[in-house]
């Protein structure tokens, strides 16, 4: 989301190409991108939700894409525990994309379907699904109205580092979706608001992780006033219910902000929100949300930073204090070779009930989590590319917080190369 926001950062800009103010300034149309940042992680394919998504493009036609993978490596620590459980690995990977684009609508579609096998079964893990599809729709109803929906949905067995929308533990195979729909209208030449509804599902088939098993309904509203053609004044308020499938709880987040969208350059935008979250029980917390975006013919970079209350994966009325970010940058070396890197760090204090996706399990206590990836890839053909790659993640190990003290924290490793072809 705080992606979407920053591609579009004038009060009156309500849709990816339309300034009718006249004098916001739109990367989108400008900076021909080309490279754009990948949405799964090199490895295995898995998504990183946390980066959030592009808008779709408006008259751009009708496009296909279909490409295949088969990537290989050895990975130290497959099941993710503080002793380790190594083998090698293959993961064959498809993935379909269509685009599409008039004066009024626009669309992406990418979806994608590969299994992760692992040859030693460690644990008696023998594979790993990641099936995805994520659906990003703009409409122009009117010269003042318009709709933005977004869909996302997974099936998967690896955590997802970027986003509060998974555990940071292997706790099975899980399902998630997270489903976006908003209403832009602009009132006057600098006056505008956003209505925005969210629905999010989190499901484990594991049935000792079922406890953190939720429903989300989140309903906001934002007003946007254009202060300067390239500065724009936000303020809003959100209410977020949360209902846990296990014990049944229902829990109410309430979350006020104010805050700038600024256009810093034809490259370079950037949003900050700041405010206060209010939890059913009584917890308050600062909230901070604050991302840049740089694009340009050879490069481009997603920063997202927020802190904020999270949920506590076992409906206790103290959800968790986490600071996250996540630092995504592709760079186009020569026509034919590329690099890309990706860094995500987050910091949560627990809640008061002891979770089994967060902290291994110690009430109340702190993990930090750090993880970074790397790849090269290079084009052989206008089809076929080779890629090579390292991935290293670590839970708190070598801290002094509860989870280092009780030996729960963990560290891993990936080494991975392989082919993919674009038909």
């Amino acid at each position: 989301m705080v992606f979407a926001a920053a591609t579009s950062l004038s009060a009156q800009d309500i849709g990816p190409e339309e300034s009718t103010s006249g004098e916001g300034e739109n990367p989108s149309e400008s900076t021909p991108i080309g490279q754009p940042i990948a949405p799964t992680n090199p490895d295995d394919g898995s998504v990183r939700l946390g980066l959030g998504g592009s808008a779709p493009t408006f008259n751009l036609g009708r496009r296909f894409g279909l490409s295949t993978s088969l990537t290989g490596g050895y990975d130290d620590n497959v099941n993710l525990t503080p002793t380790g459980s190594p083998s090698w690995f293959a993961n064959p990977n498809a993935v379909f994309t269509y685009q599409f684009g008039n004066p009024r609508l626009a669309m992406d579609l990418i979806a994608g379907a590969g299994i992760t096998y692992y040859f030693d079964h460690p644990g008696g893990r023998d594979y790993d699904p990641n099936l995805y599809l994520r659906l990003s729709l703009v409409y122009k109803a009117s010269e003042r109205l318009t709709f933005d929906v977004s869909v996302f949905a997974a099936y998967q067995a690896q955590p997802d580092v970027t986003s509060a929308l998974s555990a940071n533990r292997r706790l099975g195979n899980f399902f998630r979706s997270e489903d976006n729909i908003s209403a832009h209208y602009r009132w006057t030449p600098r006056f505008s608001t956003v209505t925005i509804y969210t629905f999010s599902a989190l499901e484990y088939q594991n049935s000792i992780a079922s406890s953190g098993d939720r429903l989300e309904n989140h309903l906001g509203e934002q007003v946007r006033y254009l202060l300067f053609p390239t500065t724009t004044a936000t303020a809003g308020y959100g209410i977020n219910i949360t209902d846990y499938q296990t014990t049944g709880r229902n829990l109410i987040t309430q979350t006020l902000t104010a805050g700038l969208d600024q256009t810093f350059g034809p490259h370079l935008t950037g949003i900050f929100q700041g405010g206060l979250q209010l939890r059913s029980g009584g917890q308050t917390s600062p909230y901070i949300d604050a991302g840049l975006h740089y694009s340009f013919k050879s490069a481009n970079v997603i920063w997202t930073n927020r802190y904020s209350i999270e949920e506590s994966g076992t409906g206790a009325s103290s959800g968790r204090e986490t600071f996250r970010t996540n630092l995504a940058l592709n760079y186009r070396v020569t026509a034919r070779i590329s690099a890309n890197l990706a860094v995500s760090y987050q910091n949560g204090t627990g809640a008061q009930a002891a979770e089994i996706g967060f902290n291994g399990r110690v009430a109340g206590g702190a993990e930090n989590l750090f993880d970074v990836s790397a790849e090269v890839r290079y084009a052989i053909t206008h089809s076929l590319a080779v890629n090579a790659g390292y991935r290293h993640t670590d839970s708190d190990q070598g801290s002094t917080s509860a989870i280092a003290s009780q030996g729960l924290g963990y560290t891993r490793n990936r080494y991975f190369a392989g082919l993919t072809y674009r038909f």
